[in-house]
C-alpha cells in the first residue's frame, strides 16, 4: 500500500464517499493506529513529518494549491479524481449550504481549474454520472487501486456503510457523535473531523439538474464552465 494516498474532487462530487471508502480500506490493511487522514488544501496543513512517520498519510482535497500537489507529486501519491457536471455541482453546494448560486459556482471553478490540470496526469478518474458510489466493484476496484489485496467479504460491509441511506442517517445523527469530532465550518455547517460527513451532506444527487434552471442561467452556467465542460465531454 503506498505511503501516500490523495483523493481530490470537485464539491459535490462525492469525493467524501470516495476518501471514506479508501479511509476503510487503508484501516482494514494497516490498522487504525497506522493510517492518518485528513483534510488539506494546503502543504502547511499536512501533519508535521514527525507526527506521520511510518504512517499511511491519506488527504481529502478540492481546489488545493500548487504547492500541496508538488508535494504530492514527490511522494509519489497514489491520486483519485472524481469528477462531476460543475453545473450541476454547483447547485448542489447551493443548496446544501444555502449559498447563491454564483457563489457556489465561484468554488466549483477552483476545484475545475485543478481537476483538469490533474488529469492529464492520467490519475484513476470517477464520473459522478456513472453513479459509482452506488457500485458495490467501485470498492473493490479503489481496493485495486491502493494495491491492495482484499476479499470481498471484507470490502462489502466497507460499502454498505456509505450507502447513500446509511450516509443520510450517520448525517442526521452528528450530534451523537463524542464532541471532539465535531467542527463548525465557516458556512456553519457541522462536519465530523473523522468522516468529513457534513449535516446537510446528502442532496437528491440528480444529475442534469442544471436544466431545471431558467434558460438564460443555464447559458450563463454554460458558459462559465465552458473550458471544463469541453474537457471533459459534457453537454453543451
Amino acid at each position: 500500500m503506498p505511503p501516500v494516498v490523495a483523493t481530490i474532487g470537485l464539491h459535490g462530487s462525492a469525493s467524501t464517499w470516495v476518501f471514506n471508502i479508501a479511509r476503510e480500506l487503508m484501516i482494514a490493511t494497516a490498522g487504525e493506529a497506522n493510517v492518518h487522514a485528513l483534510y488539506a488544501e494546503t502543504q502547511d496543513e499536512l501533519p508535521a513529518e514527525a507526527e506521520r512517520a511510518a504512517k499511511h498519510l491519506l488527504i481529502k482535497s478540492h481546489h488545493g494549491s500548487l504547492e500541496l500537489d508538488s508535494w504530492l507529486q514527490a511522494a509519489s501519491a497514489i491520486i483519485i479524481l472524481s469528477l462531476r457536471d460543475p453545473r450541476d455541482a454547483s447547485i448542489s453546494m447551493a443548496q446544501r449550504f444555502n449559498a447563491r448560486l454564483e457563489h457556489a459556482a465561484h468554488w466549483v471553478a477552483r476545484d475545475c481549474k485543478r481537476l483538469v490540470h490533474l488529469a492529464a496526469r492520467g490519475h484513476t478518474m470517477l464520473r459522478f454520472e456513472d453513479r459509482f458510489f452506488d457500485q458495490p466493484e467501485t470498492a473493490a476496484r479503489l481496493a485495486r487501486v491502493l494495491g491492495m489485496e482484499l476479499d470481498d467479504a471484507l470490502i462489502a460491509p466497507i460499502f454498505d456503510r456509505y450507502r447513500t441511506e446509511s450516509v443520510r442517517l450517520f448525517a442526521a445523527r452528528l450530534d451523537a457523535l463524542p464532541p471532539d469530532r465535531m467542527i463548525v465550518t465557516a458556512t456553519a455547517s457541522r462536519l465530523d473531523r473523522v468522516t468529513q460527513i457534513h449535516g446537510t451532506h446528502i442532496g437528491d444527487a440528480r444529475s442534469s439538474k442544471w436544466r431545471d434552471l431558467p434558460a438564460p442561467a443555464q447559458a450563463e452556467l454554460t458558459s462559465f464552465f465552458s473550458p471544463f465542460l469541453e474537457r471533459f465531454g459534457y453537454p453543451r
